[in-house]
């Protein structure tokens, strides 16, 4: 990890001793240009690998902060050298199983979990900076649906049923406006790294819950909750490091 850390820095200031170099050997220009298409992807898992590959350690993870979602995508078409529309995408998919032993008897709880988290979104971006090292800022509307189910089953030593909780979650919709702001560093001609703040500002919905209990060879009764509603500020994040790739 500190390997990658110190790379990351070392790439980074970089940019401050080639600051006016802004064209390759071969004549590529570094920085987007009007026209251009760009795709930008969360590098997480890319510089988890690498970790692992100098390290050994399996655990190696890549420098981040809790974020409100997962595998983020954005893809940008610069209508000038210094704005782009944007076409956001994030998506989360999870799923789990734990055994958690109960008590002195032998029984074992076993708790199945699975959801999603899925938002799309459009907004505009602006760029300052005339070296390889640039700043952006601007908004997104964003679009966010998500739900989640838990399933917990208690059995004896021997594997005999005994009793069942089922908690859906119910449709979440959101609907909200998100500021960003980071900066990202041209390695290569069109090929950047960066990292980006967001914080957000939206109406949320949630469904109508349910929970299905059931005990021993008794039916299985099922119960609605209730729905919800919130306006809410906040949810500050950051997306950890992006690849970014013009053409």
């Amino acid at each position: 990890m500190k390997k990658i850390i110190l790379t990351v820095a070392a790439v980074f200031a970089m940019s401050f001793a080639n600051a006016q170099d802004l064209k390759s050997k071969k004549g590529e220009n570094y920085l987007p240009q009007s026209g251009d298409w760009a795709i930008s992807f969360n590098a997480d898992g890319i510089f988890e690998f690498v970790g692992n590959a100098f390290n050994g350690d399996t655990n190696n993870n890549a420098p981040s902060v809790d974020y409100v979602r997962n595998n983020s995508f954005v893809g940008k078409k610069f209508t000038s050298d210094k704005n782009a529309y944007r076409v956001v995408a994030n998506l989360g998919f999870g799923s789990s199983t734990d055994n958690n032993p109960q008590g002195s008897q032998g029984n074992n709880n076993e708790v199945k979990s699975s959801g999603f988290d899925l938002a799309a979104g459009l907004g505009k971006e602006w760029r300052r900076g005339n070296t390889r090292l640039q700043g952006f800022y601007g908004a997104d509307a964003l679009l966010t649906v998500s739900s989640s189910t838990t399933e917990s089953t208690l059995t004896d030593s021997d594997g005999e049923f005994i009793s069942s909780v089922e908690n859906k979650s119910g449709l979440g919709l959101g609907l909200g406006v998100q500021g960003f702001l980071g900066a990202e560093y041209f390695i290569f001609p069109k090929f950047a790294i960066g990292a980006q703040y967001t914080y957000r500002v939206g109406f949320d919905l949630q469904g109508k819950s349910e929970t299905t209990t059931k005990f021993g060879t008794n039916d299985s009764v099922t119960a609605d909750g209730g729905k919800s509603s919130s306006f809410g500020l906040g949810n500050v994040g950051i997306t950890s490091i992006n690849l970014t790739l013009h053409f």
